[in-house]
C-alpha cells in the first residue's frame, strides 16, 4: 500500500474529497487541517529583516536623549577601553 500526502487549499479540499471517494483502489481518506501560521515561508533575506526593523523603528525617536552623538560615541568607546 502507498500513501500520498497532498496539500490543498481549503476551497478546493471537499472537491477533490468527492474525486477521490469514486476512485474504486482509494482505501482511505484522511483530513488534517493545518493553520495557516504553521505553513512553513521562504526565510526573509537579511536585508528584508533589516527593513522590518527600521520600519517599525520609524518614529519612536529612538536615540532623542542623544545631544551631541560625537561625544555619546567617545563616551562608548571609553567603555570598551576599561580594563576589567
Amino acid at each position: 500500500m502507498t500513501t500520498f500526502k497532498v496539500t490543498v487549499e481549503d476551497e478546493q479540499a471537499d472537491e477533490l474529497k468527492k474525486l477521490l471517494q469514486d476512485v474504486s483502489f482509494v482505501k482511505s481518506i484522511e483530513e488534517e487541517h493545518t493553520p495557516i501560521a504553521n505553513i512553513l515561508e521562504e526565510p526573509e533575506s537579511p536585508y528584508t529583516r533589516i527593513k522590518k526593523i527600521l520600519d517599525s523603528a520609524k518614529g519612536k525617536d529612538l536615540f532623542k536623549e542623544i545631544g551631541d552623538p560625537s561625544e555619546w560615541q567617545r563616551q562608548i568607546r571609553k567603555e570598551w577601553d576599561r580594563d576589567f
